[in-house]
Parts: structure tokens; sequence; C-alpha cells
């Protein structure tokens, strides 16, 4: 790669300007304030910037290098500042070995771009990280212009570019006709830089409005022609302001000028603006990182014709890419870097992918975090599933998929499931979705639209593992049912674990879609019983742990001796003792727990009797009267007596 320098040509006026530029590409620190570019527009601020940015990296492909235009800053902030796109490229900016601002003019009455700048400005100086800035209009001139920003230019080196002598503007015009390879009259560029334009890309645009037409005629213009068909003259000082009459050409190039009115008609609208509307269309997109093949393929095509519909629909296309992907760095960070967010012609994929991360990012309801399979009481009653269960967990997805639990209530089927969910999430995979049958149904009732409903599918089929308690509650809802195969085969295809309890075999259910029971028939299907002595011992001392009774072997062995046909039934033996040992200040104890037990389990089996003519003493305990005072009334029957009295 050249120089990037080689194209300036360097003049009395310039060359203080390039030696400034030079050094400042190649600085790695620029202990004093920004080096600052003063010139009025088309000096070519823009161009050295640019050749800074491409030395720099010539030196350091690696070196980080920010190239930014001031006037768009206010798009890229606005309303913004304090999110997380304006804090990422305050951050981007700040951090960069190199940074290039283009027209700080730009900036003037926008206050919140000028906060935003000295911030970036202000941390840079502080850090000695070399800045360029460019401004049309020197410092004190600009309106408004923050008193903290002015304070970060108050060391700055401010080199101003001047309009290049007639000699070197021949020059800078002779290099762009040697770059055209169009065949011109030799005086041509020295003609027209013998005029004094405002700027040198006056020059150049008026030199190639001249050679498109000379493209377009079989026969060498003259200077004078030349000049007369772009509207100027030998005796022009100034180029035509936008209020004013062209210099009108000499009459002996009236003929020639007629002879050329369908070129200047055509050629002039096709090539100046088209081409040229386009190639700054593709340039900025460009730089944005946007693919610009849309406008490319046009361009190829030299077909002429308006090119601001096809801009304006491009710009909306990228604007909106641009809107989805900051969207998406924020919901789902793995997905902003895909290539669709950087082709407007894939707008539609990008949308889809940015309403996946939404759906991803919807709530779930998740396992409970206390349940997990290590506080599981392990017996010959549901040993199997246990193991199958760790199994899941162990190769998600591939083992036991999917994995059945069958029992009936309060065995365990509950814990076992938040178990499996809480295992998996330990093992890395996120989101897991845990839920009963009736939070499913509810859900679903819910989704009023097809939008809402596709995004609620959607979430679903995003998550890493299905955990479905209660599935027999789905019996006679085919909605549900049809809405759940679909959940199943999405997250079946792609190796991801399913975990269904319920209180039915699956050959005993009803009401179900076939379709659903034989993947299901596919997968293990486990049963769970009555929890025996094994199961009982675990579930008793999880729930003594942390009372005085935690190691009483006999108060253990009372709970675990009697017999129950679920772990909910073990749980609320346990549970009424500590109540009643709290209630009367004493320490749990078997002789307590036989006493409320048998109590409580006497009156179960006992049929209920009409409560009238009750004596209306209220007994501390459960049944049992401690006080010595009775007032009796009378008593019904001699049973109540006998009772009161042992």
């Amino acid at each position: 790669m050249t120089d990037p320098f080689a194209s300036f040509v360097a003049d009395a006026a310039t060359q203080a300007a390039l030696a400034a530029a030079r050094t400042a590409a190649e600085a790695r620190r620029m202990p004093y304030g920004p080096l600052t570019f003063v010139g009025p527009r088309g000096s070519g601020k823009t161009h050295l910037l640019r050749a800074i940015r491409d030395r720099a990296q010539l030196a350091d492909p690696a070196r980080q290098v920010e190239l930014i235009a001031l006037g768009k800053l206010g798009d890229l902030v606005h309303g913004r500042g304090m999110t997380d796109a304006g804090t990422a490229l305050r951050d981007r900016l700040y951090r960069a070995d190199l940074m290039l601002a283009d027209d700080l003019d730009a900036v003037a009455r926008h206050l919140p771009v000028q906060a935003f700048l000295f911030d970036v400005l202000e941390r840079r100086l502080a850090a000695s990280r070399p800045t360029v800035v460019t401004t049309g209009i020197s410092l004190g001139r600009i309106p408004e212009l923050d008193s903290r920003l002015v304070r970060c230019f108050r060391d700055a080196t401010l080199i101003e570019l001047m309009t290049p002598s007639p000699a070197t503007r021949s020059a800078i015009l002779d290099r762009r006709v040697a770059d055209s390879g169009v065949e011109v009259d030799p005086g041509l560029t020295r003609a027209l830089a013998s005029l004094e334009l405002n700027s040198v890309r006056e020059y150049l645009g008026a030199l190639n409005r001249i050679l498109a037409f000379q493209q377009a005629s079989p026969v060498v213009i003259s200077p004078d022609d030349a000049l007369a068909l772009v509207g100027l003259d030998r005796g022009a000082v100034v180029l035509a302001g936008a209020g004013a009459s062209p210099a009108l050409p000499p009459a002996d190039t009236a003929e020639f000028a007629d002879f050329l009115s369908d070129v200047v008609a055509n050629v002039s609208s096709q090539f100046d603006h088209w081409r040229g509307r386009l190639r700054e269309a593709i340039g900025h997109w460009q730089a944005q990182g946007v693919r610009t093949r849309r406008l490319e393929g046009i361009l190829a095509g030299d077909s002429g014709g308006d090119p601001e519909p096809t801009i304006t629909e491009f710009g909306r296309d990228a604007g909106e890419l641009q809107r989805l992907v900051a969207e998406a760095r924020v919901i789902a960070p793995d997905l902003a870097g895909a290539e669709v967010f950087r082709d407007p012609d894939q707008l539609a994929a990008a949308r889809q992918l940015v309403a996946e991360a939404r759906a991803r990012r919807a709530p779930l309801s998740a396992p409970l975090p206390d349940l997990r399979l290590e506080n599981l009481g392990v017996g010959p009653s549901n040993r199997l599933a246990v193991e199958a269960a760790s199994a899941v967990v162990a190769d998600p997805g591939i083992r036991y998929n999917p994995l059945v639990i069958v029992g009936q209530s309060g065995v365990g089927k509950t814990h076992l499931l938040h178990g499996v969910g809480n295992a998996l999430i330990g093992r890395g995979l996120s989101p897991i979705a845990c839920l009963s049958a009736h939070s499913f149904l509810g859900e679903l009732a819910a989704q009023k639209t097809p939008d809402e409903l596709a995004q609620w599918r959607a979430r679903y089929q995003w998550v890493a593992g299905l955990l479905l308690d209660d599935l027999h509650l789905l019996a006679n809802e085919p909605r549900a049912q049809a809405e759940l195969l679909q959940i199943y085969t999405a997250l079946a295809e792609g190796n991801r674990p399913l975990v269904f309890t319920g209180v039915r075999r699956l050959s005993d259910l009803e009401g179900f879609d076939p379709r659903l029971l034989t993947r299901l028939e596919g997968g293990l299907v486990v049963e769970v019983g009555a929890p025996d002595r094994e199961v009982r011992i675990a579930v008793v001392k999880s729930l003594l742990a942390g009372t005085s009774s935690a190691t009483d072997a006999a108060l253990i062995d009372f709970f675990t001796g009697r017999p129950a046909d679920s772990v909910r039934a073990v749980q609320g033996a346990v549970q009424r003792v500590l109540g009643e040992a709290a209630a009367q200040a004493t320490p749990p104890s078997p002789a307590l727990a036989r006493e409320v037990l048998d109590v409580v389990e006497s009156k179960l089996s006992r049929p209920a009797r009409k409560p009238a003519n009750a004596s209306g003493i209220l007994s501390p305990g459960l049944g049992v009267v401690r006080s010595r005072e009775k007032m009796i009334h009378h008593w019904p029957s001699p049973e109540d007596r006998l009772l009161v009295e042992l």
C-alpha cells in the first residue's frame, strides 16, 4: 500500500499541515491539547483525516483508530446518552489509540452532543491519547460552544488550511485527470486553476463535470469551451452562487454549446448527480459496517435515473437494521454479531432473529431452588426414578429423553422434578422451564392474538429444557396438547431434556392426543411408590434438623415406624408434633408425638358428633385438659366425662 499522503500536493499553504498530520499518524502519546486543523469548507480537512487514519493503520494494523463525523454524532447519542449504546460509543472513542473528529463547528448549539464530546476529550487528554480535530471556523466563532469544551482546546496546536496556490491547484487537477483516464486539452487544468473559486472541492467539482462532457464528446474540448460548459469563463473570479446567474459563455462557443445541449441535460444529471449520490451513500453506510450490495448493484448497472428513492429506501432498511442490532446487543449479546445484522437485504431474517431473542428474554417459571436431588430421601420405592433422573442430568437430552415419572400424589414427584431442573442449571444449562400443567394452561389461555401465541411458543422452543408437572391435567385439552406437541418436537430434535410427572400411567390416560402419548412412551417411564422406611427416615431427619431433637433416635424411630402412604403425610405428622411442642414450650419427644398423633387419628377415625351442650372448656393441648379447675354444667355422655377424668 502506498503512502496515503502521496496523493497530497504540498506547497507553502499545506506543508505545515502535512508535516503535523504525519506526526499525528505515528504518535503514541499527545501530552498537549488536540491537534486542530482550521480551514474553510472544501479545503481538504476530511481528506487529511482519512490520510492520517490510513497512515496510522498502515504502520500498525492492530492500532484502533476511530474516525467520526461530529455532524452525525447527534444521531448516535441524542436521546440515548445514558443507555448502553451511548455508553458503549463513549467508551469506544475514549479507548481508541487515535481519535479523528471531523467538523467541530457542526456541534454548535447541540448542547447534549457537546457534553458527550467533552466527556470523551477530557478523558483522552487525561490519558494523553492522540486526538485530531477539524473545524470550518475558528473556535472563538463557533456559536454557543460549551465553555468546558473550549478549555479542552486551551493547549491545542492550531494549524490553518489555506486555499492552495494556482500552481498547486493545477497539480491537483492534473492528478485527478490522470486518475480518470480521460484525454483532455493540455491547457485545461491550467485554465481552470487560474480562476479564483471558493475551495479545492469546487475546482474538483467543475473538473468532474468537464470530464463527463469530454467522455461524451467525439473531439477534445478546448479550455474555453470546457469552462463555458460549466458556467465559467476566463474572466470569472468566483464560481456563481446559488442565487446568482452563471457567467455566459463567449459568443464563439454558443454553437458548440447548442451542439452538446443534450449531453449537458443527460450526462450532467446521470453521471455527476446519479453516480455521485450513490457513491456517497455507499461510502456512508460502509463506514458504519453495513453491506451495500443493493446500491453497488444499481451503480454497476449504469441505469441512471433518480437515485433518491433507492437511497431513501436503503437508508430506511439500514436504519431499522441498526436499531435491531442495538436491541440485540442488550437482550441477546450472543446474537448481535450475526451476519444478518450487517445486510439490509436480510432485514426480514434480522427481524425474526430479534423476535426470537425477545421470546428468549421473556420470564419463565424456574425450578424452586430449595428442592434439590441431594436433599431427596432415597429408598426402594423411588431409587429407580432417582437413578433415571441422575442419568438425565449426566447426559441431558440423550439419556432417557423424555423421562416420565408417575406415582400417587405426595410421593415426591414434584421434588424430583425440581431437583432435576436445579441440577441441569448447575451444569450450565439455561434457561430451564419448570412448571405445572395448570400454569401451562393458564399461560396459553392468556395469549389472545396470533403474534402473542407465536412469541409464547417461541419462548418455550428456545429453552434448554422443559420440566412439566401433573401431565394428567392436560386431559381433554386439545389446544394445549397441540402446543405441547410442537414444543416437544422442537426440544427433542435439539437434544434438550424433557421430564414429565403424572398420577396415572400413560396407558391409563384418557383424552390425550395419540401422537403425544406415542412420543412420551418412546422415553423411559418410571414409577414412584409410597415412601418406604429409608425415605421416611430422610424426610424426618431433614425436618428435625436444627431442633433439640435432631439426634433423638427414639423420636426418629417413632415417626419412621408409622406407616404413611405419601411423603406429604410424613411431613404433616412431624410438623404437627413440632407445632404442639412449640405451643407447650417443651422439646419434642416420643411421648408427646404419641399423644398428639394418637388423639388426632382417633378423632379422624371416630364419627363426627354434634357439639351441642358442650362445656365450653378450651383445653391447652390437643384433647388433654391440664387445668385443675373445671366448671361443669352438664356432660351429655359418660364417655366425655371419662375422657376428662383420665
